[in-house]
């Protein structure tokens, strides 16, 4: 007896019904799609070496003790999320000074009393892809952005004020 591909109830072969059938390659091509979505590492054009960053991050009137809490050598961290972001290669210490608004209303840029600018130049692992500066591989940085970090004996808010590769 010669049996028919799909029966007269809809089954193929007279056991599985055809809905069954397209209902599991249905679920399978989905399942595929995520794991490749998700699950598969795919490989960048970047090399795995990274790329070495310099930067300079900028903190304006600073107290003398934070100056001196800053090493040459200390490794800086993001503070809202403990990302390494480099490491200090420089300091730079000066008088702050900052615009004011005098009683006439005029502006004056002068000193301000105990304060200091303290420029760091920061040295990080990174990668630098479409104009893009990427420290630790997954924290973005820019030019005048700001930026809360911390070493192991303070922490400063700063902003970034230049960026070379």
């Amino acid at each position: 007896m010669k049996r028919k591909l799909i029966d007269e109830n809809g089954r193929l072969f007279g056991a599985v019904s055809a809905v069954d059938v397209l209902v599991v390659i249905l679920v399978l091509v989905l399942a595929a799609g995520v794991y490749t979505r998700y699950f598969r590492k795919t490989e960048t054009s970047v090399s795995a070496g990274g790329d070495r960053i310099v930067y300079q991050l900028r903190v304006q009137t600073a107290r003398q003790l934070t100056a001196d809490a800053l090493r040459v050598g200390d490794k800086l961290y993001e503070s809202d999320n403990d990302t390494p972001i480099g490491t200090i290669a420089d300091i730079d210490v000066q008088p702050a000074r900052q615009e004011t608004q005098r009683a006439d209303g005029t502006m004056v840029y002068g000193t301000v009393e105990n304060r200091l600018d303290i420029t760091l130049t920061v040295e990080a692992d990174g990668l630098i892809t479409d104009g893009r500066y990427l420290v630790s591989k997954t924290y973005e940085i820019n030019a005048n952005t700001s930026v809360s970090a911390y070493t192991k004996y303070c922490t400063v808010n700063g902003v970034i004020w230049s960026i070379g590769g």
